[in-house]
């Protein structure tokens, strides 16, 4: 009970404490002032007057009778309240002009808080005193110009940024070259708040530079610009050379002095180069008013801008050298499986016109000759010879097949990836389960050839490496595609990751996926089997 009791007291004192510090902290400065000013003047004052009531009489007395001690005890006390009041009147006029000294250098920074707090930056605090105020007012100043450059550079950030942004979604959509360039100069033009410029770009193959867009200009002025001969005056051939080192800045062209009169435009223009590892690719021009002049925050701006359009420029001119590249690489591949399938024709012709016919005439000889010899163990030679030589014929007619298969020409995929199928699995023992819903329709015959030969690669895989009992053939045919799948119960790729899998006739398969535009994907896990799915775009307006 004893301990709750003195921390509840504890708890009370501490509130009362900080009561009073509160009550005390509320009471304005002038108050304060006046209190420090004349409450020591009025404690003297009742000090000297109790003194004199009490103490001054026990001396007088020893001197003088009652009555003269008490006349001088009233005479004394009026006397002490006199001079107390006439110095506290005086107190309180010094307290005034001090009061005013003091609290109006800090009410007017009051005020300079109050209207930088309302976003006023300009306001300043004149205090020409050099005390303690003085020096508050000078650090007070000091953080509102540390304010004002922290907004501006913020500002000037948010500008940058929000103009990067835009030609930066301009760049995401995937536009090409001219479209880009055309926004990024919409973009900068309305950044500037000027109405017309153009932009010059090297020809990346030729290495000269041209008009690539321009906005808000005459047609004829357009067609100056154009002309290799009269668009480039001598400052923008320096501009573009960077003879002169030139960054963002205003320049007066000569060649457009025979425009002015007729088509009122200037002849003074802001440049913004555009730089590529200290390589010119090209400027953007905008045409200004004679008196047109650049701050630091724009030529900050401009020079961001004029770095990102350069590495967007760069980035469509890789990715367009890319595509030209995959174009000729798909048209290289798609030489390549041509030739390979006409190559695997010739071969099924002549296995079949050639090979085929000869043996077929040495079977015939041979069983001609089984009836002429009369020894019986003669007989049973020949015999053998005629039925290795029919099961040559057959492999022959089988490899033929497999090389040109006709079953492909004559009744489409469905039936020759069934045929094929009846022809590699019966003798490694594993179970085929078809699904195919062409249905009788007919794909283009590039499509066709492939499918087939990366169903007879899956296949080949499967009989040789995947250790299956099953496997599954599904043909799919969707609005705008074809799916062919092929899964086995086998012992999958391994912990290899698939992407690194080289072998296995992967490559292949994914070559004649790519060169058809398709998707090619192939997921197994040790032990689960592997399942193979490949996409082919096949609208249905191509349908034969």
């Amino acid at each position: 009970m004893t301990i709750k009791q003195d921390v509840f007291s504890e708890e009370r004192r501490t509130n009362i404490q900080e009561r009073i510090i509160d009550i005390v902290s509320s009471v304005p400065v002038r108050i304060k002032i006046f209190g420090i000013m004349t409450l020591p003047l009025i404690i003297l004052g009742i000090a000297l007057n109790y003194w004199v009531r009490t103490g001054l009489s026990d001396w007088l007395s020893y001197l003088l009778s009652d009555e003269r001690v008490q006349g001088a005890m009233e005479a004394g006390s009026r006397s002490v309240i006199l001079v107390t009041a006439l110095a506290a009147i005086l107190s309180i006029l010094l307290t005034f002009l001090l009061m005013l000294s003091l609290t109006r250098p800090l009410l007017e920074l009051r005020q300079v808080a109050q209207r930088v707090v309302e976003g006023d930056l300009d306001v300043r605090s004149r205090i020409p005193a050099r005390d303690e105020i003085g020096q508050v007012a000078e650090a007070v100043n000091q953080m509102i110009n540390h304010l004002v450059s922290s907004q501006q550079k913020l500002e000037r950030t948010n500008r940058r940024l929000m103009v990067l942004n835009r030609i930066a979604v301009a760049a995401g959509r995937g536009l090409g070259l001219e479209e880009l360039l055309d926004i990024s100069l919409k973009t900068v033009l309305e950044e500037m708040s000027i109405e017309s410029g153009w932009i010059f770009l090297q020809d990346r193959s030729s290495s000269s530079f041209s008009l690539a867009c321009a906005r808000g200009l005459p047609d004829e002025v357009e067609r100056h610009l154009h002309d290799s001969d009269s668009g480039f005056c001598n400052c923008q051939k320096n501009i573009l050379t960077d003879e002169e080192n030139v960054q963002v800045s205003v320049h007066h062209c000569d060649s457009l002095e025979s425009l002015v009169a007729q088509y009122e435009i200037s002849t003074q223009y802001v440049t913004v180069p555009l730089d590529l590892r200290d390589r010119r690719i090209g400027m953007i021009n905008m045409l200004c008013a004679q008196d047109y002049s650049l701050s630091e925050a724009d030529i900050e701006v401009l020079g961001t801008i004029g770095k990102q359009i350069s590495d967007f420029i760069e980035t469509t001119w890789l990715q367009k050298s890319l595509r030209d590249k995959e174009a000729e690489r798909q048209m290289l591949l798609s030489a390549l499986v041509n030739a390979q399938e006409g190559e695997r024709a010739r071969l099924a012709r002549e296995l079949h016109d050639d090979a085929g016919q000869q043996l077929t005439g040495l079977l015939v000889r041979l069983k001609a000759l089984e009836k002429q010899i009369p020894d019986r163990e003669t007989i049973e030679t020949v015999s053998n010879l005629c039925q290795t030589t029919s099961e040559t014929i057959e492999r022959v007619r089988s490899l033929s097949h497999r090389l040109r298969p006709a079953v492909l020409e004559e009744f489409g995929l469905d039936a020759a990836l069934k045929n094929l199928a009846d022809e590699m699995l019966p003798n490694s023992g594993l179970e085929c389960i078809y699904k195919l819903s062409l249905d009788g329709e007919n794909l283009p015959f590039e499509i066709e050839t492939n499918l087939y030969r990366i169903a007879q690669e899956s296949l080949r895989n499967i009989i040789s490496h995947a250790e299956a009992n099953r496997v599954s053939i599904e043909l799919s045919r969707f609005p705008d595609s074809v799916n062919l799948r092929i899964e086995d119960d086998g012992r999958g790729l391994g912990v290899q990751p698939v992407a690194n899998q080289r072998g296995l006739g992967l490559i292949n398969i994914r070559e004649r996926t790519e060169m058809l535009g398709g998707s090619f994907e192939i997921k197994s896990d040790e032990g689960k089997g592997t399942s193979l799915q490949v996409s082919i775009p096949v609208p249905l307006e191509i349908i034969v």
